[in-house]
């Protein structure tokens, strides 16, 4: 192995090719669809809902109970009709009383619908301000993170944001459309930021579907027949009176198909350096600070058949691995929420009693949301119920030993620069004084599959040691360079000084070898040594 082959790999893996860990703190998954609870089932179904151990949160249905006793949904926001607080007490009692462990990260809906009431209609939009600010006051009395606010038009006459269809369209230009929008905008944001400074509003879709409009060379013409071409102004202001305390999270409802890491890479890099460019020239800086991306994963496209509109490609693999790797991918490329929306099936025990539950419908979808969720948790007990046969690793634990005394099936590697010693200690491996070294070992695989990878580490004085995964072709060729991955050791050490050193990988379609490592850097005397034992490769 020449020197800038194997030294680029360690630049490369500690510079720019590390894929980053999504560890369950990160609280990002939430569950929303067709089987959005109320506040009445949020209490009492909760419990059920956190034994998946898949999610972080959920959408919730608000509701009002009105003077003749009757409980009515209230997510349709954009309406006349006026709403009293006094209408929420049982639905704040709800919130109150739901004690979430898990699921902290909980959101009521508003919806753009009816969507009845023109920009121009002072009467209408007072009540329609009203409302979000009583489902604000709700959300922050209830403990909740803030409001998923749904765009999309359901409802006839399907028009909030549509310019062409407003009432008033035949008198005022869309210019002044905007300007009232944007009006109606700072008052929204007034309103919900006096009741719930620290609001989160987080999105289904909000500037997702205009994206193409930016390379239009006109945006305000191109952007005018759209469905949400008033969105932009109504958002423009919000940035006018939105405090620092606010945050916004683009779902980007197009993600719905996305099957891959590149297409929700390149989605988060296009909204997040696209998306200011909609509203003021003032107000992109606020918008870029306080403007988070997620992603949309739609189930029943990983379920679907493939005559279906929405179907995602299983890639010679199921359905779970699909979903696995979505999800995956779109917690790595997103700083906001990754919502996972159903509809023909549920999380929650209760609503439809003919649908089913989700794990009934895609086998294997808890373990594969685990999975992304927590890789370093799920791949901790793929390998501690894996048997020694399973391991993919040969000579793992180094206690097989060539007539010189060097690891069998294992070869090493020392950059021409550094001058430390490589080799087996007490049927360990062991490296001391190395500036970059590793111990190695080549493992045949096929694109597509995942492992669990680990090892034990112990390591006295300066150095950094951990397992480090690269590729090469079938034919041996370094390859794959932004799909390597670098995995430290976590945890408290034993009283011996052991820790862990663990992670799952998925082998990118070019390769064809899984290059298996145990690296040191920054050694720089032999008393700074590092030792490793127990290695483990185990396909699941």
């Amino acid at each position: 192995m020449t020197y800038i082959a194997m030294s680029s790999i360690f630049t490369l893996t500690m510079i720019c090719g590390t894929i980053p860990t999504v560890h369950a703190t990160a609280s990002r998954l939430i569950a929303t669809g067709w089987d959005s609870p109320t506040p009445a089932r949020f209490r009492a179904e909760l419990a059920e809902f956190e034994k998946w151990g898949c999610f972080d949160g959920t959408t919730i249905a608000p509701t009002r109970k009105l003077a003749d006793g009757r409980v009515v949904d209230c997510r349709n926001a954009f309406s006349r009709e006026h709403w009293e607080w006094a209408e929420f007490s049982q639905a704040v009692q709800d919130l109150r009383e739901a004690k979430p462990t898990m699921a902290i990260n909980n959101f009521l809906f508003v919806y753009a619908n009816p969507g009845d009431v023109d920009w121009f209609d002072d009467a209408g939009w007072k009540e329609l301000v009203d409302h979000w600010r009583l489902i604000a006051r709700l959300a922050r009395e209830g403990g909740l993170r803030g409001v998923l606010y749904d765009a999309e038009p359901y409802t006839k006459p399907y028009s909030q944001f549509l310019y062409r269809v407003q009432p008033g369209a035949k008198d005022y230009t869309f210019a002044e459309y905007c300007v009232k929008a944007r009006e109606r905008g700072r008052e929204v944001m007034s309103a919900v930021a006096s009741e719930f400074p620290d609001i989160i509003i987080m999105t289904y879709r909000l500037f997702c579907d205009l994206l193409p409009t930016l390379e239009s060379g006109d945006v305000q013409a191109a952007i005018e027949p759209s469905t949400y071409s008033l969105q932009p102004a109504f958002v423009d202001g919000w940035c006018d009176v939105m405090p620092d305390t606010v945050r916004i999270v683009e779902g980007d409802e197009d993600a719905y198909l996305f099957n891959s890491e590149g297409e929700f890479n390149r989605a988060f890099t296009r909204l997040k350096l696209g998306a200011p460019e909609f509203v003021s020239p003032e107000n992109r800086e606020k918008l870029r600070v306080k403007y988070d991306i997620g992603h949309g994963i739609y189930l029943d496209a990983h379920v679907n058949p493939p005559t279906s509109n929405w179907y995602i490609d299983r890639l010679d693999g199921t359905s779970a691995q699909r979903l696995a790797e979505n999800v995956a991918s779109a917690l790595r490329a997103s700083d906001g929420f990754v919502w996972l929306y159903g509809e023909r099936a549920k999380w929650w025990p209760g609503g439809n009693p003919n649908s089913p539950m989700w794990p009934e419908k895609l086998q294997g979808a808890v373990e594969a949301i685990q999975q992304a969720r927590d890789p370093i948790g799920s791949a901790k007990k793929i390998l501690d119920q894996s048997k020694p046969e399973d391991n993919s690793l040969r000579n793992g634990d180094f206690k097989k030993l060539t007539a010189d005394g060097k690891a069998e099936d294992w070869w090493t590697w020392e950059d021409e620069r550094s001058h430390g010693k490589i080799g087996i200690e007490q049927n360990l491996a062991c490296l001391s004084g190395v500036q970059n070294g590793v111990f190695g070992q080549n493992i045949n695989v096929k694109p597509g599959e995942s492992y669990a990878v680990r090892c034990r580490i112990r390591s006295i004085g300066r150095g950094f040691s951990c397992i480090s995964i690269g590729w090469k072709t079938t034919e041996g060729k370094w390859t794959a360079q932004n799909a390597r991955y670098h995995f430290a050791p976590i945890g408290k050490a034993d009283r011996d000084g052991w820790r862990e050193s663990l992670g799952w990988v998925r082998v990118p379609w070019e390769a064809g070898q899984m290059i298996f490592m145990l690296s040191t850097q920054g050694q720089n005397t032999e008393d700074d040594r590092a030792w490793f034992d127990k290695c483990q490769a185990v396909f699941f």
